[in-house]
Parts: structure tokens; sequence; C-alpha cells
């Protein structure tokens, strides 16, 4: 299995309906600093997303995750929610935070952006 950064995997990366994987490197970068901040590991919901996917699971046409800057990692554990979030803001590389019941997206969002909950 080839890795991206030293605890992100292609496989988990990839486009599921294509396989592409066309993450952006200072994105990944970034990410991989987080995780080792956090010091846990991270299961990747959604990474890539090709125009064709991203259409049918997101109404943003234009999202982070067509642009390779964005993944939803899930994340369930309060504990651990508390902690990434809080390495999450303390980084100032993310800028669109949205947090779910099973998982909390981070994406490198623009500087007017936010953290937000979806409904």
């Amino acid at each position: 299995m080839a890795h991206i950064t030293k605890n992100f995997t292609e496989k988990e990366l990839q486009c599921p309906c294509c396989g592409k994987i066309e993450m952006d490197y200072a994105y990944m970068v970034d990410l991989q600093e987080l995780r080792t901040l956090c010091n846990f590991g991270f299961k990747v919901n959604s990474g890539y997303r090709c125009e064709s996917h991203n259409a049918k699971v997101s109404k943003n046409s234009q999202n982070d995750h067509v642009k390779g800057m964005a993944v939803d990692i899930h994340m369930t554990n309060r504990y651990k929610r508390a902690k990434l979030l809080k390495n999450l803001l303390n980084s100032g590389d993310f800028k669109d935070i949205a947090i779910a019941k099973t998982f909390i997206h981070i994406g490198r969002g623009k500087a007017a952006q936010g953290v937000g909950v979806y409904g």
C-alpha cells in the first residue's frame, strides 16, 4: 500500500468512483502535521472526489474535496474530537471545519470561513 505521507495512504484518499488521487501536496503536509500533533490515528471517510462523484454526494460543485484540499475524518470519540478541534483551530492551516455526528470535515477553505455544524 503506497503512502502519500507517513500516516495517509493512497487507497484511503482516492475517489471511490474512479480511483483518482489528486490531493494537494501542501494540504497533505499540513494534514500530516495535524495528525502528528494529535498523536492518534485518523480514519478518512472521504478524501479526493472527482467532479462526477462530488456531484452525487455534495451540493457544492467546487468544494475543497474536488481540489484535493479536504478530507472527512471519522470522529465519534468526544475526547479525541476535542483534541482534534483544538489543534485544528491553533494550526491556522484549515479554514473550513464542519462537525457532523460521526465525522469532521477538514478543508483548506478561505480566510473568511470558520467552524460549522452539519444539520
